[in-house]
């Protein structure tokens, strides 16, 4: 009994230390694939947890729809039972946003299980 109790502790702890994670970064529109010619455009890349990388062309401005686009993929994750953990955004001086009206291309959020 001992011994099961030892392995499934074990097991409990191993799978603890393995958390899978999200990615999500904001880039340029020359990346992945988005209109070269409309610089309007940023990429949204997300990378899964199986290390699947997806390309998503959104507006550059939010009074375009940044935030919408932003906002659908984000909850897209969350709602998988994902957790943000960390974001990075590129700038230590800029708060995800340039002059808060454009998208921060550098802008990294962080997904986790808890």
């Amino acid at each position: 009994m001992k011994k099961l109790l030892f392995v499934l502790a074990l097991t409990f702890i191993g799978q603890q230390a393995f958390s899978q994670m999200y990615l999500v970064t904001i880039a340029s529109y020359s990346i992945g694939g988005c209109s070269y010619s409309n610089p309007e455009e940023r990429t949204l890349t997300t990378v899964t947890p199986t290390g699947t990388e997806t390309h998503t062309c959104i507006p550059a401005w939010i009074s375009e729809g940044a935030l919408i686009s932003l906002n659908q993929e984000l909850n897209s994750i969350i709602s998988q039972g994902y957790k943000l953990i960390e974001t990075n955004n590129g700038y230590s001086d800029q708060n995800g946003t340039i002059a808060g009206s454009e998208l921060n291309n550098g802008t990294i959020y962080y997904f986790a299980i808890p």
